[in-house]
């Protein structure tokens, strides 16, 4: 990214390098859903809305996808990786261009390019790219200007292009691909030194994705060490029943890897009570327990701005998981991953689809959904902050993306030991990285306890090392945690007595 400030005979300019991935961070979304464009089944690593047009295109009223990464961005998230799932029966718009009676001089290099979309779907029908030939250009030579049209997007323009690289340099192009097509052929002596041409792109078919589609999306998301929060907001509308089924994937390889968390949605024809705590009730059911702690539910959806509605839908409902995930990744990078994101506002939503009554509330969170509650006054907030697993000790967001975000952490001071000899060195080495980490942990809140010691422990010795486990060439390290108790609910008992005084206590 580059930012210029330009004043009267001073010019600067500030040039931002790209961030390098950390595997340390746990701020970071992961997005599988449906986009306007862009590749299928590659996780993109986007910076900012701006990024995620670039790559992805704006929104579209179709997927819910754009509207959550927008969320996300808007409620204190900075990055994300998106990637964009689809089927393989999707079409790329295309058109052909016949270069015609140019001189030879001009440098074309074949007789007729074929002009192809960046990517499948119906986003580059009636692409119009116009190209202009002039054969003494503002640098004096053979050139090719570029004007590249696509409904719906800005104009993109490429000047001062040769015809004999014209390929290469239309190649960073966000919405085309120029290939031969042809065999070379030598072109005419003589043509005019001006000529234009006006190609249409035509053919294009969103791709439409389906279960083993989602299923290798979510294997490829895996495989990215910066993703902590993992979110699919069009995954009931394209796959029914069947959804439940990709979850059970993410949410394995979740438990698996131990340092991320899924925002599951509920259905959109689930929003009443009753039917949302039944569908959770059979999520439940048809995981394995240890799937669980991984889960974490928000409902009912949100309405936000949308400005493709128009006066007559000026609002539209969108899953709540982009929204709480970015409000999660701004608490993680001011408070730390500990800090349950909960009883704070979010941005870029006006209202609840379903509003409930204290009762439906009290139901709700008793089947382990976290409200998102609209409070008069005040705003949306989100209200609970409970994955689905039923034990106590593990039900806490707030333990579970602690003990990511030591996971992650213990990884990057454990990983350059492994080939290390075993004996006192390495085992002491180990014990003080880890604690290193730990006690970053319990100073910022994570743990609790006056001292380090009643936070956590560490053993890493022969009690739990035994000669056998050594000849395997396994070393063993057991932590023990006390993670602070989050504050998720609290009843406080408000009495003004006759004399005046107000006391407040917590009941």
């Amino acid at each position: 990214m580059v930012t210029q400030t330009a004043l009267p005979g001073l010019s600067v300019e500030i040039v931002h390098p790209p961030e390098d991935p950390s595997p340390l961070r746990s701020d970071i979304a992961g997005v599988i859903g449906r986009t306007r464009r862009g590749p299928l089944g590659v996780p993109l690593r986007v910076n900012g809305w701006r990024d995620v047009v670039s790559q992805f295109g704006s929104l579209d009223t179709r997927f819910a996808t754009g509207y959550a990464v927008r969320g996300y961005l808007d409620n204190g998230g900075q990055v994300a990786y998106v990637l964009r799932v689809g089927g393989s029966d999707g079409g790329t718009a295309a058109g052909e261009w016949t270069i015609g009676n140019v001189p030879a001089a001009a440098g074309f290099k074949y007789p007729s390019y074929k002009i192809e979309a960046s990517s499948p779907g119906s986003w580059a029908n009636q692409t119009q790219v116009k190209i202009t030939y002039l054969t003494s250009g503002p640098l004096r030579q053979h050139e090719l200007s570029v004007r590249i049209e696509v409904p719906g997007e800005f104009p993109e323009f490429f000047t001062g292009i040769s015809p004999e690289t014209v390929v290469k340099q239309v190649a960073s192009s966000q919405f085309i691909r120029i290939t031969p097509d042809g065999v070379a052929a030598a072109p005419p002596a003589t043509g005019p030194s001006v000529k234009p041409w006006e190609v249409v792109l035509s053919g294009g078919a969103d791709p439409v994705p389906g279960l083993d589609d989602y299923l290798q999306a979510a294997q490829r998301l895996g495989e990215e060490i910066e993703v902590a929060l993992v979110l699919v907001p069009d995954l009931h509308t394209d796959l029914g029943p069947e959804a439940v089924l990709v979850l059970r994937a993410l949410l394995r390889d979740a438990v698996e890897r131990q340092d991320r968390l899924v925002f599951v949605d509920l259905p959109a024809d689930q929003a009443e009570p009753t039917p949302a705590v039944a569908w959770v009730d059979g999520l439940r059911a048809g995981l394995e327990m240890e799937l669980l702690r991984a889960a974490a539910v928000y409902h009912p959806w949100v309405r936000v701005n949308d400005p493709l509605g128009g006066s007559r839908t000026p609002l539209r409902p969108v899953p709540p998981s982009g929204h709480v995930a970015g409000l999660a990744s701004r608490l993680d990078r001011e408070r730390g991953a500990q800090h349950t994101p909960a009883n704070a506002l979010l941005a870029n939503a006006v209202d609840v689809t379903t509003p409930f009554d204290r009762d439906q509330q009290a139901a709700v969170v008793a089947g382990k959904i976290n409200l998102v509650r609209c409070r008069p006054g005040r705003g949306l907030e989100v209200w609970g902050g409970r994955t689905l697993d039923p034990d106590p000790a593990r039900t806490f967001i707030a333990h579970r993306r602690l003990l990511h975000r030591l996971v992650r952490a213990i990884r990057r001071v454990a990983e350059p030991l492994v080939f290390e000899p075993d004996g006192p060195v390495l085992r002491f080495a180990l014990v003080r990285e880890i604690s290193s980490v730990l006690l970053e942990a319990w100073r910022s809140g994570g743990l609790k306890g006056n001292t380090p010691e009643e936070g956590f422990r560490l053993r890493c010795d022969e009690g739990n090392n035994p000669p056998e486990l050594t000849e395997l060439g396994q070393l063993q390290c057991e932590i023990l945690l006390a993670p602070a108790v989050p504050m998720e609910f609290i009843r406080i008992l408000l009495t003004l007595a006759p004399q005046g005084v107000l006391a407040v206590v917590e009941a």
